[in-house]
């Protein structure tokens, strides 16, 4: 080619390709060892998908070499095949530029040297022999550059581009990749966006960026955060398709869209980046819809926010709601009163829950529980974060709450993190402890930094859960061996009216009540036609049990789109999307959330017999989890329907 990678950055944006490890699973492409491994196994395949994201539009291409250093090839007996499994997948991404006909470059895809989950980084001088083979052999097979991806640690990133240096003067692009913390993104070592970049500043690369982790909203913050680089090197961005969903046969689909992917492109474009492209998750439609997107607009000159905010307007909700604490808010306070609602299935009660979450640590945690019970709720709801990093144990703070405030205690456990006979263990020390209330699910690994979704246990699933605990409460375990002793827990389970085949999962709900759960909440929702599918199902199966719906205030219009694109079985209906639009991200956004939350709440009282609400809005005046708990309590009032 005429003109190098580091004279095109600098005239263009240049678009890289997306995921290769998941595509080629995704494909039918199966190795018991690295992906990496296909470059060698099914080259054929490999070739293919590099041509696809060349006829999508891609500039850069990035070789299917990712985990593929000694130390990580060594841990699948593969160590020996290092340079022949490198040399292969440079070639094989050559060799597809150069059917194609048209410039492009060629990336040698690195990672870590570190394997994922190790505590601490491997010796210095082994991962800097390690990275000088893998790059050698890359360079070998005619690769333009070197990018680093996916990188945990900014002094690990360093030393890699700086061993690059000793074997070669191609140019360098180093990735970092950031977890959410409530602060603001950071690596796994706590450092900033920011503190990344300044470590990297000097080191001679031509790009430094972010890929990996986190969606398309969440990578825009950290590329904003990297700040203005005039002078330095270029920046980049490649994020995932939005947050994985493990499904029934254990594989892995993201929630993004392509749609969405591109109006983040510009918006990277727009923060200064010159190098944009996908990560885990994104495919030849996401790159498609991002180079249509860039050859439609200037990208010295890029648009302004395509989702341009009016001046805030705050919706009016439909419901009547009270501007203070109701006198009864506190009807339905003390232990037993879930018992009771299970108990009164005929009558017209409705029980509201509210989910304590957000961050903080126990005493912060008490006091929104306190706050929540004050407003009304008859129970405290506690589910498992989907968090990257170390967080308080559930069960702890369930048994925390479960301690402190005089109201039951909800506590949903998931599957797919323990064995049987663990969570047969954990279940009877929870009911020893005095819990009494449980959610079963499967629940869904967090998004790791180098695997789509982590493996998990998944010795069993939701289902099976259920009927474990089922069987506990008969004084049995999950072989049949008496125990001696029953428990008693009500026991609850996930319906998800968000799903892609409703019909799959109001069967599933079906089958969720007959392994014995005694009632089923929903996973969020906002719009309540596809919970009457749901409830209906199990109205013809005749197994009607109480429903909660799950209610989140939404506190933005962020929030919104993120969790319309990125987040899977979620549906945010237009109309809702486009009242927090309007509203915008700022303080009174949350009142606009809330009061569409309280008509949701209005027209779910006649479908179902209780909401879960949870408040992760800003502190402002008669704003909190209080008021949000009364609010949504007011809405469904009484109720218009008998329920059986």
């Amino acid at each position: 080619m005429s003109e190098s990678f580091t004279e095109a950055l600098a005239r263009r944006v240049l678009l890289c390709d997306g995921a290769m490890g998941t595509l080629a699973r995704a494909s039918g492409g199966q190795v018991e060892g690295p992906g990496a491994e296909l470059c060698v196994v099914a080259p054929e395949l490999v070739g293919a998908l590099h041509e696809r994201y060349l006829a999508a539009g891609a500039d850069v291409l990035q070789t299917h070499t990712f985990g593929a250093s000694r130390p990580r090839l060594e841990r699948h007996g593969l160590a020996r095949r290092t340079r022949e499994l490198n040399r292969a997948g440079a070639r094989l991404a050559v060799e597809a530029r150069d059917r194609a006909g048209r410039p492009a470059w060629v990336a040698g895809s690195v990672s870590p040297v570190t394997p994922p989950g190790r505590g601490s980084p491997v010796d210095a001088a082994e991962a800097a022999a390690a990275i000088r083979e893998q790059v050698t052999a890359l360079v070998e097979g005619g690769v333009d550059l070197i990018l680093f991806e996916t990188f945990s640690r900014a002094d690990e990133l360093l030393a890699a581009v700086r061993a690059v240096r000793e074997v070669t003067d191609l140019p360098v692009v180093a990735q970092a990749t950031f977890v959410d913390e409530d602060g603001g993104p950071l690596t796994a070592a706590g450092e900033s966006p920011a503190d990344v970049v300044a470590r990297l500043a000097d080191a001679g690369a031509a790009a430094v960026g972010s890929n990996c982790t986190l969606g398309p909203q969440g990578l825009l913050d950290v590329l904003r955060r990297m700040g203005p680089n005039g002078g330095g090197p270029a920046l980049t961005a490649q994020p995932n398709a939005g947050l994985p969903h493990v499904v029934a046969d254990r594989s892995v689909r993201f929630a993004g869209d392509a749609e969405h992917f591109a109006r983040y492109v510009l918006r990277y474009v727009t923060a200064g980046a010159r190098l944009v492209g996908g990560c885990c998750g994104t495919t030849p439609e996401h790159i498609a819809a991002a180079a249509a997107a860039l050859t439609a607009h200037d990208a010295w000159a890029p648009p302004p926010d395509p989702d341009p905010a009016p001046a805030p307007v705050v919706v009016t909700s439909r419901a009547t709601v009270p501007d203070e604490l109701p006198p009864e808010a506190a009807a339905a306070r003390g232990r037993g009163a879930l018992d009771r609602w299970l108990r009164r299935r005929g009558t017209r009660e409705f029980l509201v829950a509210a989910e304590i979450a957000g961050p903080g640590g126990p005493d912060e945690h008490l006091g929104r529980a306190r706050r929540a019970v004050a407003g009304g709720a008859s129970a405290l709801w506690v589910s498992r974060p989907r968090a990257r990093r170390v967080t308080t144990s559930t069960a702890g703070l369930a048994l925390h709450l479960h301690d402190g405030v005089d109201v039951d205690t909800v506590l949903t456990v998931t599957s797919w993190q323990t064995s049987m006979l663990a969570l047969q263990a954990d279940l009877l020390g929870l009911h020893a402890l005095g819990l009494r209330a449980l959610v079963c699910e499967t629940g869904n690994p967090p998004v790791h930094a180098e695997q789509a979704v982590r493996d998990g246990v998944w010795e069993v699933d939701g289902a099976q859960l259920l009927r474990m605990a089922a069987g506990l409460n008969r004084g049995v375990d999950a072989d049949g061996v008496e125990l001696g002793v029953a428990t008693a827990f009500r026991l609850g389970a996930r319906v998800t009216p968000g799903a892609d085949d409703l019909e799959h999962e109001a069967a599933r709900a079906v089958a969720k009540v007959e392994a014995g759960a005694e009632f089923l909440v929903s996973r969020p929702v906002f719009e309540v036609e596809r919970l009457k599918v749901v409830v209906d199902a199990l109205d013809v199966a005749g197994c009607r049990v109480p429903v909660l719906v799950s209610v989140g205030a939404l506190t933005g219009y962020a929030q919104a789109e993120y969790l319309r694109h990125e987040v899977p079985d979620v549906v945010v209906p237009d109309e809702v999307l486009e009242a927090m639009r309007r509203a915008g991200d700022g303080p009174d956004a949350a009142r606009t959330g809330l009061a569409l939350a309280s008509d949701l709440v209005a027209l779910a009282a006649d479908v179902v017999e209780g909401a879960v609400v949870r408040w992760s809005g800003p502190a402002l005046p008669g704003l909190d989890p209080g008021t949000a708990v009364a609010r949504l309590r007011a809405a469904a009032g009484d109720g218009t329907r008998v329920r059986r």
